[in-house]
């Protein structure tokens, strides 16, 4: 059953779409001739017609549509001399006819599985759900991953280089990203790390480095802390009188620095430089200086130089400090560096102030700690910054191979923050695939069993198939319509073609407007309750009649209406659409009809065809509609020549009917005026079999036509009338 159906940019449809919805058995649209009543039965006649390729249809199962209107009448009575035979079913077999009826209603309830429109249960809204509910679950996917687009191609803006290709549309984002296969372990690199060397590599400012510029502690402190002199206990000559002395003390060290302020005495005693008194005897000068012998002397020579080696050293290193931090990849780890660079120089400063005091008391023992492991631990870092620089110098000299491999770090870092999205997508799809798939094929099985039935049908149709019942039922709707001047007869064993007494050969041109209307719509009425083909298998069907009662006077109008109500508004038929602008043969359809089995539908132009829903109380009598078109136009919503056709009307049926006032007499103050003449001629009935009159609506000037037509009621004596058909408030 067709639920929607929408047209656009076909014929007089415009860029925005004319929607008709509908969840009814019976369609009833109402509109005049322009307004694109016949495009929409060509559409569901001809659906795969490339005119029609930004138009669609919705609902629709396995149901025949039929189609009444001109190209209908064309195909079948205009470009042949015959018609095609209608297969109807005898009902005399009746073993033939209960097989049929079983497969028949055997297909309903099979396809009552596949889909019931009425209840909208079935295996296809089961698996419009399935369907909808992974479009869902890619949707919500979709937009999760539309994250990565909305943070890394805005703000910085440093990353966005990696999105290339990928902004267009969620779908293409989550599609590339839902392919890359996650890595087994974590990236180590951050996103922080990948901007900061897309800033260094990629940018105008991207430069390279001089990596010589970086200096190491290149000296061996080892070997200095290594020394076994400091192990040593160096003390004086033993053998001098006052080595006992100076060792019970132990206070060498300050008599060693007391030496450099004595002077050998040479006639008394010399001011000792301790207790300032003259104590200093030239024998115990002598003995003092006994005790600081050569080898005394040498030792401490030897610590004196090693401190000064070890402490220059020491302040070289130290001053690399402030050196390196000035290097952008150092400063970048600066907390590292400088945590290594205090282990060290702390180690540093801790063994030269051992060595210090080894040197103020040679005769103490000392034991520097080893300063490898800290030297070694700085100078490998300063190597990492050195082979950092190298890398970065290759990279900024190869910037497209560095840029490619970001966006790939870049994409392994979304997979794997991304994963929990994905993996759940692929997850919940594979699960909802399963289960559509079960029902396709739980689908595919009733699609099955619905062949084996129709080939049931088939079989028993070849046994009470005929041609003869249509041309009956034609023949003897024509005698019921007044039309017994020809007739519809056998012509070979499957065609039709029509037949007037003493006349071998009818052609249907020679029919007037009115019989060519009733014998191809009752031709369209047989075909609908028969089979095209013996073997044609069709359950359910679709009608669409297109004004069937043009050329048609009351009686035929009333007489089609009937045979309508009667033959389509029943449950053979599974939705009939009625498309018509005769208000009378609408209001004829509409008798009777319960406002929850059928809709109805405006068709109107307002510079393009448009479709609105309609009650019965918005139904207007002919007349009245002519004037609600003037009101139309006024608000923009009707063509010039809908305008002009209304207002000729209007005044065929008020002054022709009601007043029966010639028309010469209606327009003698209108001739005064030459713009007039126009207006004066193309509402004039008689004028329009005149081949002279101009016709084209494109001269028409809107605003002549509505000053000429208000005057005539002016003139007449009619403008009250006027007034309230035109809503104007005096």
């Amino acid at each position: 059953m067709i639920t929607k159906i929408i047209l656009k940019k076909v014929a007089s449809y415009g860029e925005d779409p004319a929607i008709l919805e509908t969840d009814k058995k019976i369609n009833f649209i109402y509109g005049l001739n322009g307004t694109g009543k016949t495009t929409i039965s060509k559409y569901l006649q001809n659906k795969d017609d490339l005119n029609f390729c930004n138009c669609s249809v919705e609902g629709i199962n396995n149901e025949k549509i039929l189609v009444y209107n001109q190209k209908f009448i064309d195909d079948n009575f205009y470009l042949s001399p015959t018609q095609k035979g209608i297969f109807s079913l005898k009902s005399e077999n009746k073993e033939a006819k209960e097989k049929i009826d079983n497969a028949t209603e055997e297909i309903k309830k099979l396809n009552a599985q596949i889909k019931n429109d009425e209840l909208k249960t079935g295996l296809q809204f089961d698996l419009k759900k399935k369907q909808n509910d992974i479009e869902n679950l890619q949707n919500t996917a979709e937009v999760k991953t539309w994250e990565i687009k909305t943070k890394y191609s805005g703000g910085d803006r440093i990353l966005e280089f990696c999105l290339e290709g990928k902004k267009g549309s969620k779908k293409d984002l989550f599609d590339h990203i839902s392919k890359i296969q996650k890595s087994t372990n974590k990236p180590e690199k951050t996103i922080n790390d990948l901007k900061k060397e897309a800033e260094a590599t990629q940018g105008a400012n991207a430069k390279t480095y001089n990596e010589t510029l970086i200096e190491k502690a290149e000296f061996d402190f080892w070997k200095i802390e290594e020394k076994t002199i400091f192990q040593e206990i160096i003390i004086g000559n033993e053998n001098s009188q006052v080595s006992e002395l100076i060792t019970k003390l132990n206070n060498s060290d300050w008599v060693e620095k007391g030496r450099e302020f004595i002077n050998e005495p040479e006639t008394e005693n010399e001011t000792c430089p301790f207790c300032q008194q003259k104590t200093i005897t030239k024998k115990l000068y002598q003995e003092i200086q006994n005790y600081f012998d050569e080898t005394y002397q040498q030792k401490i020579k030897i610590l004196k130089s090693l401190d000064e080696e070890y402490f220059n050293e020491y302040q070289n290193v130290k001053n690399l400090e402030n050196k390196l931090l000035q290097i952008d990849f150092i400063k970048n780890k600066e907390t590292e560096f400088k945590l290594l660079f205090k282990n060290l120089i702390d180690k540093l400063s801790n063994n030269w102030s051992e060595i210090n005091r080894k040197i103020k008391s040679p005769n103490i023992t000392i034991v520097l700690e080893s300063s490898i492991l800290e030297q070694k631990a700085l100078n490998d870092f300063l190597d990492s910054i050195i082979e950092e620089i190298k890398i970065h110098n290759e990279k900024v000299k190869n910037k497209q191979n560095t840029k490619n491999q970001i966006i790939k770090d870049f994409w392994e870092i979304m997979r794997w923050e991304y994963d929990q999205t994905i993996e759940n997508y692929f997850s919940q799809k594979s699960k909802l695939q399963t289960e559509k798939s079960g029902i396709e094929s739980q689908e595919l099985q009733i699609k099955g069993n619905i062949q084996d039935q129709e080939k049931i049908i088939k079989e028993a149709q070849k046994e009470m198939v005929n041609i003869q019942d249509a041309i009956d039922n034609i023949n003897s709707e024509l005698i019921l319509f007044g039309l017994d001047g020809f007739s519809i007869v056998p012509a070979g064993e499957q065609t039709y073609k029509l037949n007037r007494p003493n006349e071998d050969i009818t052609k249907f041109e020679t029919l007037s407007e009115g019989e060519k209307t009733v014998i191809s719509f009752l031709y369209f009425l047989e075909l609908c309750k028969g089979k095209e083909n013996n073997d044609e298998v069709v359950t359910e069907k679709i009608v669409v009649i297109d004004d069937p009662i043009s050329s048609l006077s009351h009686m035929y109008v009333f007489n089609v209406a009937q045979l309508i109500r009667k033959c389509f508004f029943n449950d053979e038929y599974k939705q009939v659409f009625i498309l018509t602008h005769n208000l009378y043969f609408f209001h004829e359809l509409l008798h009777k009809q319960k406002d929850n089995n059928c809709k109805l539908f405006r068709l109107f132009r307002s510079g393009f065809s448009k479709l609105s829903e309609m009650n019965r109380k918005d139904i207007q009598n002919e007349y009245q509609s002519y004037w609600q078109i003037l009101k139309d136009f006024e608000n923009g919503n009707a063509t010039k020549v809908i305008l002009a056709n209304a207002m000729r009307n209007i005044l065929e049926r008020f002054f022709g009917f009601i007043e029966k006032n010639d028309f010469n007499e209606l327009t003698k103050e209108l001739e005064k005026e030459e713009k007039n003449n126009f207006f004066i001629r193309y509402i004039n009935k008689e004028s329009h079999s005149d081949p002279i009159n101009i016709s084209d609506t494109k001269e028409i000037e809107p605003q002549i036509f509505k000053e000429a037509f208000k005057k005539i009621f002016e003139d007449s004596g009619y403008i009250e009338h006027y007034n309230k058909m035109m809503g104007v408030i005096t």
